[in-house]
Formats: structure tokens, C-alpha cells, sequence
């Protein structure tokens, strides 16, 4: 599933490539997005692209947003004007040509144009917590709404829910607690304040480098069995939670707290 990192690179690369163009809109795909019809926003000005977590926005003047949740396997592309695309028009959800370029989506969980008011009612928006990633995030302030989730749930699934702190997937849950020294099987209820706060810190140091370089870290995550690079131990893996989604760690680097 695109984690933050990667939702944020879209929209800032989508921003730099059509913000302030008049959008032509194709849906050559089978499929259409929910919600109100393409029309809406063809032939309106793309005034800017956002991400809020998982998801992704794009205003358009008059007050109608496009918005996006990738899910597991959807992408968008950005191209050059005239660029052949790398996947078949047949898999396109959406296309957004403007002054040179074109952003095509190419699949996802779901995609919908709605007005302004109707997304500010959207629960899955509204129960969103803090994006991990935007500019005013502190972890400090944000670190005690894991706790939210009851003393008894491991730290790697709290990371995961999204109402805690938005933005974080698999893989930096797993990079997040490595880099910071803290289990990601511990219980919450017995992980220190300021622990939270480092595995914040931490992941959201992670992310936005990936942000910037388009390289998502690889010290323990899908690295079962391998010597941990910090001290050679074997990392080990857990899968947990609902999803049964697997996190990774290093027993050694990452001893988990008692209780």
C-alpha cells in the first residue's frame, strides 16, 4: 500500500506539473470515479494538489476536489505532453492533461469527484489523525494519542491506525521503531512518553527523506533472518494485529519494554 511518503511525492510532483492549468479531463478506462460526474472539473483550473495521509486531493476552482486512495496497488503517473504512457489506457481511472503535461491514475481503492462541503463530511477524512508528515507535526503532542488505542495493543498495529497518526504504512512502522530503538511489539501501556515521541521523531525523519528521494529505507523491513546492520542479530518477524500485516525488528537493537 503507498505509505505518506509516496501520496505527498505525488501530489507535490501532480502541484509542480498542472497547478494553475485549465484541465482537460479523458477517463479511457472502464472504469469511472464515484461521486459527481468528470464534467465537473473539465475545462476547470487545477488550483493545487494536497496529501492528507493515505490520501490525495486535488482542488479545482469552484470548490470540487478530486480525491484519491491508492490502496494497495494504485499509482499515478506524471507526464511530458505528448509522452507515451507506461501502463494501458485501459487501466486509467482518470486523465488530467494541462500546459504541458498530464497526470493519469491508474487504479487504487477508490477514486471520487465531490464538492468541498461533501468532503469536509467525509468520515474517513474527518477521523483522521494528525498527518505524520505535515509541516506543523509534533510528536511530542501527537506521541499520547497512541495511547488512545488502549494500554494492551502493540505499538507496530497503533502506528497503523490511522485515527492515531495518519500516514504511516507497513514498511515504516517496521524503519520507524528500528531507527528509534524501540520494539514495535511492545505493548503501548508500557512504552515510555518519550519513546513514543523518538519513534515519531524517527519515522517521520524517514519519510520525509523518502519524500525527497524517492528511496524508502531497508534496514530490517521484509529482512527476516538476515543479521540486523547495527549488531549482526537475526531479525525477526511478527504477523499481528486484525490485518495480520507483518512488522519487523531486531530483538537486541529493540528489546521489547517490559510488562
Amino acid at each position: 500500500m503507498a505509505e505518506g511518503d509516496s501520496i505527498l511525492r505525488m501530489a507535490r510532483r501532480i502541484d509542480g506539473a498542472l497547478a494553475g492549468s485549465v484541465i482537460s479531463v479523458r477517463t479511457p478506462g472502464p472504469r469511472r470515479p464515484a461521486g459527481l460526474s468528470s464534467r465537473e472539473i473539465d475545462g476547470a483550473v487545477l488550483e493545487r494538489a494536497e496529501s492528507r495521509g493515505k490520501h490525495l486531493l486535488l482542488h479545482f476552482e469552484g470548490g470540487v476536489v478530486l480525491h484519491s486512495h491508492l490502496g494497495m496497488r494504485g499509482t499515478w503517473h506524471v507526464y511530458e505532453q505528448g509522452e507515451r504512457w507506461r501502463r494501458p489506457s485501459s487501466a486509467a481511472w482518470i486523465a488530467l492533461a494541462g500546459d504541458g503535461a498530464e497526470a493519469v491514475n491508474f487504479g487504487g481503492s477508490s477514486i471520487r469527484i465531490a464538492t468541498e462541503a461533501q468532503l469536509n463530511r467525509d468520515p474517513r477524512l474527518a477521523r483522521l489523525g494528525p498527518d505524520v508528515l505535515a509541516d506543523d507535526f509534533d510528536p511530542e503532542t501527537a506521541a499520547p494519542r497512541l495511547r488512545l488505542a488502549g494500554p494492551d495493543l502493540r505499538l507496530g498495529d497503533a502506528l497503523l491506525g490511522q485515527r492515531l497518526v495518519a500516514g504511516i504504512g507497513n514498511i515504516f512502522r517496521s524503519e520507524g521503531c528500528f531507527a528509534a530503538g524501540v520494539s514495535p511489539q511492545s505493548r503501548i501501556g508500557a512504552v515510555e512518553d518519550e519513546q513514543l515521541a523518538a519513534v515519531l521523531r524517527s519515522t517521520r525523519a524517514l519519510m520525509l527523506e523518502a519524500v525527497e528521494t524517492g528511496r524508502q529505507p531497508n534496514q530490517v523491513y521484509r529482512r527476516a533472518g538476515t543479521p540486523c546492520p547495527r549488531c549482526g542479530t537475526r531479525i525477526r518477524s511478527a504477523a499481528h494485529g486484525d490485518s495480520a500485516r507483518v512488522s519487523y525488528w531486531c530483538p537486541s537493537c529493540q528489546p521489547p519494554a517490559p510488562g
